[in-house]
């Protein structure tokens, strides 16, 4: 028994390990073909690609930022619709009274013809803006920028004025729910 012992010790020690030299051999033919695929890529990327393309919009040799100097015409103005406007909401199953400011910008040309508008029809705006917000379902008026009460006054306006593309933006600054009983 001893002898089969050591018969298989030394047939053991006389076998060389041919599974750590193959797999180092492979490990750096592996190796090497990632590296190669990757200078490839690379070089073939580089040759074919091109280089930088002009963009949708940009003029050749003229970035999209650099645009014509503008007068005082195109700068907006602004125009105050309400101040202090309250207006009910008992779409939550709670009544809430909504005390707002509502502001709109406009062309600066325009400013005139658009406060005589806002003087001339200010019981039919404060009353579309009283409509949305009784209308309006709670998520609408606890949303962060308010997007779809300002879209929707910015609708009822443009109907009003007959010109919905004059008035750029509708202003929020203030809009505070207020509980009541």
């Amino acid at each position: 028994m001893a002898d089969e012992q050591s018969t298989e010790a030394a047939e053991a020690q006389e076998q060389p390990k041919k599974g750590g030299l193959l797999n180092k051999k492979m490990i750096i033919i592996i190796g090497a073909v990632t590296v190669i695929e990757g200078v490839t890529f690379f070089a073939a990327s580089k040759i074919f690609g091109g280089g930088p393309q002009v963009a949708y919009g940009e003029e050749a040799g003229q970035h999209v930022m650099d645009g014509e100097p503008t007068d005082g015409s195109e700068q907006p103005a602004e125009i105050q619709l309400v101040k202090g406007f309250r207006a009910p909401n008992r779409r939550g199953g709670r009544p809430y009274i909504f005390d707002m400011d509502v502001a709109i910008k406009i062309p600066a040309p325009r400013k005139e013809e658009f406060q005589k508008l806002v003087d001339e029809h200010k019981a039919e705006i404060e009353d579309r803006i009283a409509r949305i917000v009784r209308a309006a379902e709670p998520a609408v008026l606890y949303e962060p920028e308010l997007k779809t009460l300002r879209m929707q006054i910015r609708q009822a306006l443009g109907e009003i004025v007959d010109d919905p593309d004059a008035i750029r933006e509708v202003l929020i600054p203030r809009c505070v729910p207020i509980q009541s009983d």
